[in-house]
């Protein structure tokens, strides 16, 4: 993607969510009023080929994403919402290019959702549930698009400061020297009020304008606000945690207990595997061929519960058998001796005659005989 795309592409958006920051609202129709007066949609008119005006469309799409997420305030991030809405729905890219949204802005955009929903910006919430049920976002694990082997730095955008939330605007407008101010004020008011009603020590009924705990009430809702944003934010570090440390609670399921186990707990482990092995290993008994069926092995459970678990159901046959073969063999090597000792010619070794190279003649092999046809 060139370079003066992104530039350009962003000076656009700037300038688009500056005229809907003028108007001082959240309606759609508001922003629709700027969107035609602007002519936005002709962004994508143009002579490009087709790799073109599709990189040109997720590039647009990724610039405009930018301005969805904190630290820009509530309404930017509306007109921010609105403006992915158009230009999703203007791209000329057959299928559509969809919007790349990273897990770790899914948080983001949930609280982004309630707090629509809650102040009653019903336009912005159905908007937004429009685009989750269409399928306009593309859920993935890293906002931009990553290449194997491609050591890329990505451009970080810099945070516009006029569209930047103001979180500490009320700490800073309603300040200490501030409320003292302000009850000078209300106590010299109050004092003239008495001067010029007909009862010196309070004023007429028909001069109360105002209210008479105004500071109080100022200060209170200073509180409030701050205690709310505390809450809010003590909210959001105990669900990550929580997050987090379920996440590793599974790291050591999966890992077996961890590394902090006692060696009591692994050896423990390990012979349990062992166990397992064996009992694998032992547990299944091959079926014998033919001749070997008589010394078929079954298993059988001892009482001692050891590996001593398999016995051989003709254990005495194999016995018998055996002694059997041992006299036999006995008596065999008996009978060779005996025979040894009788026939002297035995112990003699064969004599091999010389043949003559006189006596030898040519064998002359047989003539072929022809198979009549």
């Amino acid at each position: 993607m060139n370079v003066c795309y992104t530039d350009t592409l962003k000076t656009d958006c700037e300038d688009l969510l500056t005229r809907f920051q003028v108007t001082d609202s959240v309606r759609y129709e508001d922003f629709s009023a700027v969107w035609r007066e602007m002519k936005f949609s002709t962004i994508f008119h143009g002579k490009m080929g087709d790799v073109e005006k599709r990189n040109f469309s997720r590039e647009a799409l990724s610039t405009a994403c930018h301005y969805f997420f904190p630290p820009y305030s509530f309404q930017i991030r509306v007109g921010a919402l609105y403006l992915l809405y158009g230009l999703y729905n203007t791209q000329l890219c057959q299928p559509k290019e969809a919007i790349r949204l990273a897990l770790k802005d899914w948080e983001e955009v949930e609280a982004f959702q309630q707090d629509v929903i809650n102040a009653q910006h019903f336009d912005a919430a159905y908007i937004l549930r429009k685009m989750f049920l269409t399928k306009v976002f593309h859920f993935t694990a890293m906002p931009h698009l990553l290449f194997y082997r491609i050591k890329q730095k990505m451009p970080r955008q810099e945070i516009c400061e006029e569209f930047r939330d103001r979180t500490a605007k009320v700490n800073t407008l309603i300040t200490t020297d501030a409320l003292e101010e302000i009850t000078n004020v209300h106590e010299h008011y109050q004092k003239m009020k008495c001067a010029i009603s007909s009862d010196k020590t309070q004023p007429d009924k028909a001069l109360s304008l105002i209210k008479q705990d105004l500071v109080s009430d100022l200060r209170n809702f200073a509180l409030d606000f701050h205690e709310w944003q505390e809450n809010r934010k003590r909210k959001l570090k105990h669900a990550l945690k929580k997050e987090a440390h379920g996440m590793e609670e599974e790291k050591k399921e999966e890992d077996g207990g961890g590394e902090g186990s006692s060696p009591v707990n692994e050896s423990s482990v390990r012979a349990q595997m062992l166990e397992k092995i064996k009992s694998k290993s032992y547990g299944h008994v091959t079926e014998a061929p033919k001749s070997r069926r008589h010394r078929q092995v079954e298993l059988e459970s001892s009482g001692s519960g050891s590996d001593q678990g398999k016995v051989e159901k003709g254990g005495g046959k194999r016995r018998r058998l055996a002694e059997k073969g041992k006299k036999a063999l006995k008596k065999y090597e008996v009978k060779q001796e005996v025979a040894m000792e009788t026939d002297p010619q035995r112990l003699s070794m064969p004599m091999i005659a010389e043949e003559d190279d006189s006596d030898t003649k040519e064998v002359i092999p047989p003539p072929k005989r022809r198979r009549k046809r």
